[in-house]
């Protein structure tokens, strides 16, 4: 197999520690809210602005992207993400609860950009027949992210003594340095898209049926994700678990939604992009069919996280290569904005819903009301087949 190239590697690095940054942000954002709000009521409110940020920026993103290219873009993000970090280190020396809802506003623009490391290892690879290794290669090192940002948070830099999370803040704004310095190594052209000739005809950028089918699997198998890793600390508190035991069932869980990207191009040889999304569909099933078992220990937990943390990596990368067949280069940009909008907006809707459910009938509720979305996604891979020309061997 052909060594990736020095973008794919460079797309990588920028990947964990996108990914070191954003579970760094979410394991500090939600307590450190708590420790300045003047109300408890207000405590999540930075965890909203970070959301917001996201939300109207990862359309936007995608523009941007096309006009600079990928390594200006993932450059420019980085230095969003150093702003953000410097005003919520300052608002916790200051004492300033709205200085640091800016300063997580700040970050959720930053993170939008992070929806687009996938569609960049695409533009990355060298030839169709080495799509598959580049995404999987670049969203496999989520993994190292997933496991250093917490790190990250316990033992941040000392600087700022007792004030608490201005350390872990200033850790953030070092990580976006790392990141800047990362992708300045990527080529000036990747993902730059170039303007007509003068006179040239303008190639259509319509999105067809095979675009929002794919984008719907997508979406789903997110929500999912989000459904059961949301709740998951809930309920193996409310089991008895203490913080160290959920800590350890959460780790196995983000290992599992990333380690298995080292496989997928084996995997996608032997059963092609459909199977590979129906292995992810039904391993999703197997856990949330396993959390109807009354007697909930934590091995169990272990066994329905890890099965939901890789559901979700083989709907996510099949969907996304799925997608990539289903639009042509000059829809590119708007496809790409299009599709995250769509998988955040049901990651958005999935964490609100997580609780709520949690709280209305508990762990076993939350996972009963994974299966219909598991099922609309197995209905949707079926159709991708009519809608989504496939090729003759697998990709």
């Amino acid at each position: 197999m052909q060594a990736p190239s020095r973008d794919i590697v460079t797309l990588a690095a920028g990947q964990a520690l996108t990914g070191t940054a954003t579970s760094l942000l979410t394991s500090v954002s939600s307590l450190s809210g708590a420790y300045l709000a003047p109300s408890p009521a207000l405590s999540t409110v930075p965890v909203t602005a970070t959301v917001l940020g996201a939300l109207l920026m990862i359309y936007p993103a995608s523009h941007l992207m096309a006009a600079m290219g990928r390594r200006k873009g993932f450059i420019l993000k980085a230095g969003v993400g150093i702003a953000g970090s410097a005003v919520c280190c300052a608002a916790m020396v200051l004492g300033s609860f709205w200085l640091l809802v800016l300063g997580t506003f700040v970050l959720g623009l930053f993170s939008a950009f992070g929806q687009y490391y996938r569609f960049a290892a695409l533009d990355a690879a060298r030839s169709p027949e080495e799509r598959t290794a580049a995404v999987s290669l670049v969203t496999g090192a989520g993994v190292a992210g997933g496991l250093a940002g917490p790190y990250f948070g316990s033992h941040a830099l000392g600087l700022f003594g007792a004030v608490p999370y201005a350390n872990a803040f200033l850790s953030l704004s070092l990580v976006c340095v790392a990141l800047a310095l990362s992708q300045s190594f990527l080529s000036r052209q990747l993902g730059v898209t170039m303007p007509a000739a003068a006179g040239a005809v303008p190639e259509p950028t319509h999105l067809g049926k095979g675009f929002y089918v794919a984008s719907a699997l997508c979406a789903c198998g997110f929500a999912v994700m989000t459904l059961v890793m949301n709740a998951a600390p809930l309920s193996i508190h409310r089991s008895g678990h203490d913080l160290h035991a959920s800590a350890i069932v959460m780790q196995v869980h983000f290992a599992l939604m990333y380690l298995p990207s080292f496989i997928n191009p084996w995997l996608a040889g032997l059963l092609g992009l459909r199977g590979l999304t129906a292995a992810g569909i039904v391993a999703s099933i197997g856990g949330c069919v396993l959390a109807l078992y009354p007697d909930q220990g934590l091995n169990l937990y272990m066994l329905e996280l890890g099965l939901a943390g890789m559901g979700w990596n083989f709907i996510f990368n099949g969907g996304t290569l799925l997608l990539a067949r289903t639009y042509r280069e000059s829809a590119k940009t708007r496809a790409q904005g299009v599709n995250s909008i769509l998988v955040f907006s049901a990651n958005v809707a999935a964490s609100l819903l997580a609780g709520v459910l949690f709280d209305w009938r508990g762990w076993a509720a939350v996972n009963l009301a994974c299966l219909p979305l598991l099922a609309v996604a197995a209905w949707l891979l079926w159709h991708a087949g009519r809608s989504i020309r496939m090729p003759s061997a697998p990709a």
